[in-house]
């Protein structure tokens, strides 16, 4: 695989192989959309919401329907250039995958919603003996622990000295 690529020179080649394999041709708004999520100044945060593309996007004037957005999401998430996660909500929240699999974990704020990623061999390792104790193989995992971030602790702390 290639990994010396720009994000989104990589991921243009991954989508290319993806579409190729289900038959599609790629699109101009399809390919404006991954070069807009490649792009570090596009406004977004490390996890994104698909209405947070759109109105991105619109304020940029980007010819793409909300429908484009929220199709073009799933394709890439097939493809294996976005993961999603639910984050205890009930919509998806996105962020780009990165080129070399690196594991990494989510703390989520139950108040406010804020995401912290952090990476932990030894839930690595423990996810790893399971899947080989069971005799898995290709295993991917998610791990993420809610709870009150900082912030919203003072804020709660604060008002309860009211």
């Amino acid at each position: 695989m290639i990994t010396n690529l720009k994000p989104y020179d990589f991921f243009k080649y991954i989508l290319k192989d993806h579409l190729q394999k289900l038959g599609l041709r790629n699109s101009d708004s399809r390919d404006e959309l991954l070069k807009f999520l490649c792009t570090g100044r596009n406004g977004l945060k490390s996890h994104f919401e698909a209405e947070e593309i759109y109105r991105e996007l619109k304020k940029r004037d980007y010819l793409i329907s909300r429908a484009s957005v929220f199709r073009n999401l799933t394709l890439f998430t097939n493809a294996g250039i976005l993961r999603k996660s639910k984050f205890g909500e009930n919509h998806f929240h996105y962020e780009l995958c990165s080129q070399v699999s690196q594991f990494h974990h989510h703390l989520v704020c139950k108040k406010c919603g804020k995401v912290v990623e952090f990476k932990s061999p030894s839930i690595k390792r423990h996810a790893n003996s399971a899947a080989s104790n069971n005799n898995f193989s290709d295993i991917e995992y998610r791990f993420e622990i809610y709870g009150i971030c900082n912030e919203c602790k003072l804020i709660i702390e604060r008002n309860m000295d009211v």
